[in-house]
């Protein structure tokens, strides 16, 4: 992992994941599902990112 990419996370994804999760916080009917769907889009998305770049 380079250098670029940790900056890139530490910058953009950490802060936008505690965002949205907050934003789902706030709402205690779907709490539970949203959570759930963050949870399965940034699995989701470790995914696609690993194989795209599992060649370079």
């Amino acid at each position: 992992m380079s250098f670029g990419t940790i900056v890139f996370g530490l910058v953009f994804v950490i802060p936008l994941i505690a965002f949205v999760l907050s934003i789902v916080w706030k709402d205690k009917s779907s709490r539970k599902l949203g959570v759930l769907v963050i949870a399965a889009l940034v699995i989701f998305a470790v995914i696609v990112a690993y194989f795209a770049n599992k060649d370079k």
